[in-house]
């Protein structure tokens, strides 16, 4: 893998600024709020720019997401256009395979076919990566990746339990993601990834804590890569949140405690925690607009593309069930402005 070089990313950066603009904002996407049938939201979503592909003909739900998942591909295939390697679109895109991975043991154990629930978003194709890890043949893939495919084999062999496979693979793509950031030998890169670890790392710890789950179910769960160690986990898993928020001044990140209060004494607790965090790394990636150089701006880019399409799916998923206005623009993820 190439060390990346900030100023290979000159060009990168022209064309992700004229993309930018085109980054629909809260306030544009909340006329989605106003919308019943799919079919007016499909042509919102296309009039606003979104690849209208196979999309004659708009019926229903199945046909928006199709829309939803056809714009996610298309940026990933116009990052991969305009960078000078694909380390930094794999390096995202890998959590495709570890999701399919997952679906594909889970399958094997169950006796059950998930050919057609397999994302075609990751850097293997489903069908490929079905045989890979069927035939337990894995010489085309990390050995972070085989590893940990093998280790789940094992453990639900031991324990017939299907949620030790979502652990180890969970642990294996952040394993791989830092790994490949570390290998990039870029700052911006590594401290982002750092940055989603230790927000997964929150979001695994509050969770656990609203749902009564064993300190035994945090420590499995606890993704082991990043800054956000076990030896701190140790000094937390079994007390309340006040030493969570110790530890967040402690490793650096105070100005999250007040937030995090807040969504914790939330009538929908869980649900404010990931709005929160999710926020956060927004605002994080927002410090991507000034940039001149190097591959934040693109990973910027690539964040706030995804969050517009969340946010879209939001609406339109809440609309279709009745969630009331105010709840769902409370929901709604920070985007680029």
């Amino acid at each position: 893998m190439a060390r990346i070089k900030q100023e290979d990313y000159v060009y990168a950066i022209a064309r992700i600024r004229v993309r930018e603009t085109k980054l629909l904002t809260l306030s544009r996407l909340e006329r989605l709020l106003d919308i019943s049938d799919s079919a007016e939201a499909t042509k919102f979503l296309v009039e606003a720019g979104y690849s209208a592909g196979n999309s004659s003909g708009i019926e229903g739900m199945d046909d928006i997401e199709q829309l939803l998942t056809s714009e996610l591909k298309s940026t990933y295939a116009f990052i991969e256009e305009i960078i000078p390697e694909q380390l930094v679109s794999d390096l995202f895109k890998k959590k495709y395979d570890y999701l399919n991975a997952k679906l594909i043991l889970k399958a094997e154990f169950l006796k059950i076919n998930v050919s057609d629930s397999l994302s075609d978003m990751g850097t293997i194709e489903p069908e490929k990566l079905l045989k890979i890890i069927t035939d337990r043949k894995f010489d085309e893939v990390s050995e972070i990746f085989s590893k940990a495919v093998l280790d789940s084999c094992e453990s639900f062999n031991k324990t017939g339990d299907p949620q030790t496979i979502d652990f180890i693979l969970d642990n294996a793509s952040y394993a791989e993601m830092i790994s490949d950031a570390e290998e990039s030998g870029d700052s911006d890169l590594i401290s982002l990834v750092n940055l989603l670890i230790y927000t997964a790392n929150i979001r695994i710890f509050i969770r656990s804590k609203f749902l009564n789950k064993s300190d035994d179910f945090i420590r499995r769960a606890w993704i082991k890569s990043g800054s956000f160690t076990e030896e701190i986990l140790e000094k937390m898993v079994d007390s309340d949140f006040d030493k969570l928020f110790a530890v967040l001044k402690d490793t650096g990140y105070e100005k999250l405690s007040p937030k995090l209060k807040d969504a914790i004494n939330h009538d929908d607790g869980i649900t404010e925690v990931e709005k929160v965090l999710d926020d956060y790394i927004s605002q994080y990636l927002r410090q991507s607009k000034y940039a001149i150089m190097g591959v934040e701006p693109v990973v910027g880019y690539l964040y706030f593309k995804e969050t517009e399409i969340k946010n879209a799916r939001m609406i339109i998923t809440g609309v279709k069930n009745n969630v009331s206005r105010e709840t769902i623009k409370e929901r709604l993820r920070l985007g680029y402005a």
